[in-house]
C-alpha cells in the first residue's frame, strides 16, 4: 500500500531515570547490542519535574537506521527511514521482532516493568492525480458550502476510539488512533527539490496513560505489539477500500 515508508517507533513507559550516560552504564549497554553495532551518544530531555534540561543516553547504529532513546520516564525504539522511499524499513512485522528482541535485552539486564506501551508508524501513497485526491476528501468529509469549492487542497482526517484487547490474559484498553491527510511538500534529491502532493497515513496505537502500574513485561509488549498489527492490517484493507 505504501509507496514512501516513514519512521516506525515503539516505546514502553518506565522508570529509566536511573539509565544514565555513565561510563558503566555505558559499557553494559554496548556489551548487550555488540552483535549491532550500536554506538552512544546522548540528547537533551526537559525534566518532567522541573523545566531544566536534563542529558539522556541514546544508542544510534552508524547509518543511523536505529536509535533506542534513554529518556527518563520512557524508552523508544526507532527504524529511520535512510534510504529513498525508506526501501530499508521492512514490513512492520519485521521491526517488532527486531523491537522485542531489543527491548527483551534491556529489560533483563535492568530488572524493570512497564506502565503504558505503543506503536507509531506513518507512509506516504502512491502519487494520485488531484482529481483522485479531491474524491478521497469527498468520501471522507461533509465540508462547509465554504469549501465546497474549490476544495481544500490540505486536509487531516483524524479517528481515536478505544478497543478492548487481552495481554496476558488481563483485558485492557487501548487507543487507536488513525490519521489520513492529504499533506504537500518537497523531497530532497541531489540535484534539486522536487514538489510532492500524497496522501499520508499514520498510525498511533498505545495503552491508556491513566493505568500507571508497572504491570508490562516482554511477554506483554509481544502480544501487544501482534495486537496492534492485526488492528493496523484490517484498518489499512479498509483504508485501501476508500482510496482504490
Amino acid at each position: 500500500m505504501f509507496d514512501i515508508t516513514g519512521k516506525y517507533r515503539a516505546s514502553m513507559f518506565l522508570n529509566a531515570s536511573d539509565i544514565i550516560p555513565t561510563p558503566e552504564i555505558i559499557s553494559s549497554l554496548l556489551d548487550i547490542f555488540k552483535d549491532k553495532g550500536l554506538l552512544p551518544t546522548t540528547f537533551q530531555e526537559i525534566g518532567s519535574d522541573s523545566p531544566a534540561m536534563q542529558l539522556r543516553l541514546r544508542l544510534n547504529s552508524p547509518s543511523n537506521e536505529w536509535a533506542i532513546n534513554f529518556a527518563s520516564r520512557r524508552i523508544d525504539i526507532e527504524k529511520n527511514p535512510v534510504e529513498a522511499a525508506g526501501k530499508n524499513m521492512g514490513d512492520v512485522d519485521v521491526f517488532i521482532n527486531d523491537v522485542i528482541d531489543f527491548m527483551a535485552r534491556i529489560l533483563k539486564h535492568f530488572h524493570k516493568k512497564g506502565n503504558r506501551l505503543s506503536i507509531v508508524t506513518s507512509g506516504l501513497l502512491r502519487e494520485m492525480r488531484g482529481k483522485h485526491l479531491d474524491s478521497i476528501y469527498k468520501k471522507l468529509f461533509y465540508p462547509l458550502p465554504f469549501y465546497k469549492e474549490p476544495l481544500p487542497f490540505e486536509w487531516n482526517h483524524r479517528s481515536a476510539t478505544r478497543k478492548d484487547i487481552k495481554i496476558e490474559g488481563i483485558d485492557e484498553k487501548i487507543n487507536v488512533i488513525t490519521s489520513i491527510n492529504r499533506v504537500r511538500g518537497k523531497f530532497m534529491k541531489p540535484d534539486r527539490l522536487l514538489p510532492f502532493d500524497r496522501i499520508e497515513i499514520a498510525f498511533d496505537i498505545n495503552t491508556l496513560a491513566e493505568e500507571g502500574a508497572n504491570r508490562f513485561s516482554i511477554h506483554s509488549m509481544k502480544e501487544f505489539l501482534e495486537h496492534t498489527l492485526v488492528i493496523r492490517n484490517s484498518i489499512v484493507k479498509e483504508i485501501e477500500g476508500v482510496i482504490k
